[in-house]
This record gives C-alpha cells, structure tokens and sequence, in this order.
C-alpha cells in the first residue's frame, strides 16, 4: 500500500481501534527484518521500529510496506541489531538474533554491524557475551603509572608520522600500569625491550578490556614487521614465553581480539583541556574498563616445549610443534634447537620436557 491517502486514511480507521492492534504493534525478533517489506505491522529491529513507527503510524498498526522499508533506510543507518542468524554462526549479513551479545560485539567490531558476521565476530561473542564487564585492576606496590593521557600519543610507535620509533622503556622485573583506548587516533603503546636479558622473555598481561600483544621490528623508515601476536581476553591474564635472537624488539599492547584490531567501544574517560566536550554532550557508552597491567621479566626458568607458555608440556604443545613444522619465519618458539627448522630434534626436545615445567 504505496498510495498516501490511502494510508492515511486506514490510519484514521486504525485509530479507532487501538487497543485491538496494539498486541500486533510490538517490534522484535519474531517480525521480519525492517529492511524486507511484509504482511503485519512491525520490524525485527526494535530501535529501527520505534523510530519508523514514531515517524509514521501506519507501519506499526498496519503493514510494514515499501514506505516503511524506504524510512527504515533512511533513519536506521547505524542500527544493526538484532538480526537474523545465530551469535555463535558464520553468517553473511551483519548482526545476530540476540541483541545484547549483538550490541556489545558490534559496539568494539563495528565490521560485524555493517559487514558480515564471520568467524572473528563469532569467536569475540564467544568470548565477550558470557564473560564479566567490571574488574577493575588494582597495580600493585612498586608499579610505575604509563602516564600517557588518553588524548595524547606520546608512545604510539611510528604513529602519526614519526620518524623514529616512539616507545616507554620497558626494564625486567617491572610492572606498567596503562591505559588503552579507541580514541581517533586509536591508542597503541610501544615499550621496548631490553637488550640485556638473563633468560627467555616472559610478559604477563592482566587486561580490563579486550586486548593484544604484539612483538614487532623494524624502524619507522620500514619494514616494521610483527614476529608474534596473542589475544587476552576482557577480565583475564595470560602469560607469553618466548626466546628472542639478538635484535631490537617491542612489545606493544593495544585493543585487538583474534585477527581484528579494535577501533571503538573504548572512548577516552578524561577532558582534553585542549578540546573540552560541549556541556551538553553526552559521553560515549562504554562496557570494559581501559586499565591493564604490564610485566615484563626476562630471568624465567627456561622450559623448553611450553610453546603457548603455560608453563606445562602437554598435548597441546605438541600441536603447536607439528603446526610449525618445516623451516621457520621471524620467531620460531617450536624451533627448540635453534637451528631455523622445526623436525624430529625439536619434537624429540619436546617429548624429553614433558609434564610440568621446574
């Protein structure tokens, strides 16, 4: 029904019968999409819906028609959840059925709102929809501040043009209380590794938001080339072994799940007193913390085989060696002789640590 007149003049009969439309006037998941039109009044989307329906009646107590699926498009831009497909299925249209879990991947991966649902939003709905929002981080005694505001980039390696490498030193045995947002230009620190190390290097990280480590190399000039990288998940800790060849080297922390960097959902929660918000405006919405904590030692007790640094030789282990078989790239942690090829020595060497690691 694409005629305006006849439109509104079902909409002045509706009208007297409101309270009987009313149970078929709800938007949400048992409607079709906003963007399909269809029979009933209505949409998928309850954001898109009450925007729609507030703008024009007929869509709410009608039929979702053409001129409903045409408002939609024009006031529903940056509206994606929900929508059909499961949170934890591969699908090819952005966002999924359940709305919050949509919501929070959407609002950190904006690729799984306007994109696709892939692998990667399928693994951080995993991770992220069950898991906690609040644990602040308390540093302990000792620990040195990053002190980097959040509106400024003072360790962001070769970000913003710079011709050398900016980046916090980073000393064995100490710990780094920062902070990481998503703020434009996204914040990424760099701390340099020491030179001088008494043993493999160990790196704990403790996060509140959803974060990556990342060893790279290189100069601003180019190549910068990244050797390794982990995923940590919001709320937890993880430690990362690994040897490295003479070199200079850092280790940066940033926002990032598993394959994507993070470029929203963690705003900066200080004044730039440069550029102060307007008294009116609203801060940006945000679920995870910005703190992490950062600790570096380089003295641990080598344990050769624990290639995904738990401390334990295990099956696990042994999936990462046959993973690496054959000759090695950048760093190599199942290379266990350090000979540039992973092969029966190395799983040899594997085998002879299993078990619990001294």
């Amino acid at each position: 029904m694409s005629n305006p007149l006849a439109r509104v003049a079902v909409v002045a009969m509706v009208s007297l019968f409101t309270s009987a439309v009313q149970a078929q006037s709800d938007c949400g998941p048992d409607r079709p999409p906003c963007d399909e039109p269809h029979d009933g009044p209505g949409c998928l989307q309850p954001q898109c819906c009450e925007l729609v329906c507030k703008n024009d009646a007929f869509c709410c107590e009608v039929v979702w028609d053409e001129t409903c699926v045409e408002q939609a498009g024009e006031l529903c831009g940056d509206v994606y959840c929900p929508d059909l497909g499961g949170c934890l299925e591969i699908h090819d249209t952005g966002g999924c059925l359940d709305e919050t879990c949509c919501e929070l991947v959407r609002m950190h991966d904006p690729f799984c709102g306007y994109g696709t649902w892939d692998e990667i939003c399928v693994a951080e709905a995993e991770s992220w929809c069950a898991g906690t929002f609040e644990c602040p981080i308390v540093p302990p005694p000792g620990a040195r501040a990053e002190g980097e505001p959040c509106y400024e980039r003072f360790n962001d390696g070769c970000g913003g043009g710079a011709i050398e490498i900016n980046a916090e030193t980073i000393a064995c045995g100490e710990f780094i209380y920062g902070k990481t947002t998503t703020r434009v230009p996204r914040d990424v620190d760099w701390f340099r590794i020491p030179d001088t190390r008494d043993g493999p290097v160990v790196v704990r990280l403790q996060t509140e938001f959803p974060a990556r480590m990342l060893i790279v190399t290189g100069s601003c000039e180019g190549p910068i080339s990244v050797l390794d990288r982990r995923p940590v998940d919001p709320c937890s800790s993880d430690e990362w072994v690994f040897d490295l060849p003479d070199g200079e080297y850092h280790l940066v922390v940033e926002s990032g799940a598993d394959g994507r960097s993070l470029r929203s959902g963690l705003p900066c929660d200080e004044i730039d007193p440069k550029n102060p918000p307007d008294d009116d405006e609203e801060p940006l919405p945000r679920t995870y913390g910005l703190h992490y904590l950062l600790e570096l030692s380089c003295t641990a007790v080598p344990c050769p085989g624990d290639l995904n640094g738990d401390r334990i030789v295990d099956g696990v282990d042994l999936g990462l060696l046959f993973a690496a078989w054959g000759d090695c790239t950048g760093v190599c942690p199942a290379d266990l002789d350090g000979d540039g090829t992973v092969d029966g020595q190395d799983l040899g060497g594997l085998f002879v640590g299993w078990g619990d690691c001294p």
